[in-house]
């Protein structure tokens, strides 16, 4: 890619489908006119724009995250790129070799063996069989799939399809590669080695497009970020700027919709009203101040109200949960008033209960915070606030990273190093005879 500018040029692009079925694919356009011959076209409002006017330059050797909301226009945009999809306005260019993991086992045929899906997807992906022969052990080394090779992939768990398809991108030495969501599914283990082959990639000057709800990952790996809200550009800059700026989009939602966002990976109230209920929650500093801003080591202090219909009281204890979660990230950590030891009276039908973090260990973030109101087993959760309110943590100045632990060092040796002689002595040793 010598003397190219960018790696991948995105100027304009906009992106059109039909609610009833897009026209993006030549089936999708056929069933359109039959419905039209039929009568049962599509109105002139039955579309929607899932990309808007969006334009990105990427780097050669850079490594760019986009994020957004569910229905953001994320993976379409990946799979315009990739050619998948065809644009309806604007230029798409990437120069050199593509190669992309869009969705888990795209490309595989479910009875085929995954030795067989290794050549065709290879062949998909570009590369020559001479090529796919060549690097065939050490796809299927990266995969983990060896007592599989032979197996019907359609017989293959999710784990199993990200972890081939993602082994067969990445021996195709790109030039561009695009990453989907779907890593989340890998286990812990080839995520890891998944992130050390894209550092890699980097290294050797592929561009990487990320797509993950996971932002500590974007954080820690991407040197840009771009985020998507309904199909328009709203920020792209370093991935703290656009994660700040998520977390601000997050709170215009929130406000707009203040019963929570259901079925969204951002959070939200999960559960309607029933035998027992969270009335209330507080979240206040250490002087009963209402806030949402702390600092890392700063007490906070959670008051949750609670009430319980008269025909329920009486006949179990309640539990109270409260889980924290890195905004974007998975469960940070969980705990329970039952499991600290505190007994509620179980004939009361409203009450309050509180617990206080007088040393608050997280470290400077964005977090989301979900509770819960259950048994003293923890079944049914008949009232969840699933990360339904955010606190802003900042750092001390001492911690980098999501945890703050208070610590103590002390000195428990030094040596000091053998006395050198000095230049002095060097110098009469020379004098003496000892030297030149």
């Amino acid at each position: 890619m010598a003397n190219v500018p960018y790696a991948i040029e995105v100027d304009g692009l906009w992106k059109r489908f039909r609610k009833g079925g897009g026209e993006s694919f030549l089936w999708e356009a056929l069933a359109h006119r039959i419905r039209g011959m039929l009568g049962r076209g599509g109105k002139v409002n039955d579309t929607f724009w899932a990309l808007q006017d969006v334009s990105l330059q990427v780097h050669s050797g850079e490594a760019v995250g986009i994020i957004g909301p569910n229905g953001a226009g994320k993976s379409t945009l990946l799979k315009v790129l990739s050619r998948i999809l065809r644009p309806d306005r604007g230029q798409v260019r990437v120069h050199g070799r593509l190669s992309g993991l869009i969705e888990v086992g795209a490309g595989f045929h479910g009875d085929l063996t995954g030795r067989e899906n290794i050549f065709i997807n290879g062949a998909i992906l570009g590369m020559t069989r001479q090529e796919v022969r060549r690097k065939f052990n050490a796809i299927v080394e990266f995969a983990g799939i060896g007592d599989f090779l032979d197996m019907p992939v359609k017989r293959y768990s999710s784990g199993m399809y990200v972890r081939l398809g993602f082994s067969v991108a990445a021996h195709m030495d790109p030039d561009v590669l695009l990453v989907d969501e779907v890593l989340s599914v890998g286990d812990v283990s080839f995520k890891a080695k998944c992130m050390d082959a894209m550092r890699g990639f980097l290294r050797r000057g592929t561009s990487i497009l990320y797509v993950s709800h996971n932002l500590s990952s974007v954080k820690r790996f991407c040197d840009r970020a771009l985020l998507l809200d309904h199909g328009h550009v709203r920020c792209v800059g370093s991935p703290d700027e656009t994660i700040a700026e998520y977390s601000r989009l997050v709170d215009e939602l929130e406000q707009a919709h203040p019963t929570g966002i259901e079925n969204s990976h951002i959070g939200g109230r999960s559960r309607q009203r029933g035998p027992a209920n969270i009335t209330a929650v507080r979240i206040l500093d250490e002087h009963n101040r209402p806030t949402h801003t702390f600092t890392s080591g700063q007490k906070l202090r959670l008051e949750i109200d609670y009430a319980i219909d008269p025909g329920l009281a009486g006949r179990w204890e309640p539990n109270f949960a409260i889980s924290m979660h890195l905004f974007g990230a998975a469960l940070f950590y969980q705990f329970e008033s039952r499991r600290d030891g505190l007994r509620v009276d179980p004939r009361a039908t409203a009450g309050t209960v509180a617990v206080e973090l007088p040393s608050l260990s997280l470290g400077e973030g964005v977090y989301q915070i979900g509770v819960a109101l259950a048994d003293e087993k923890g079944l049914p959760e008949y009232d969840w606030h699933d990360r339904a309110y955010r606190i802003r943590v900042a750092g001390d100045g001492t911690t980098d990273g999501p945890v703050h632990e208070q610590r103590v060092w002390e000195v428990v040796s030094a040596e000091e190093p053998a006395r050198l002689p000095s230049q002095h002595a060097v110098l009469a040793g020379v004098s003496a005879g000892h030297g030149l």
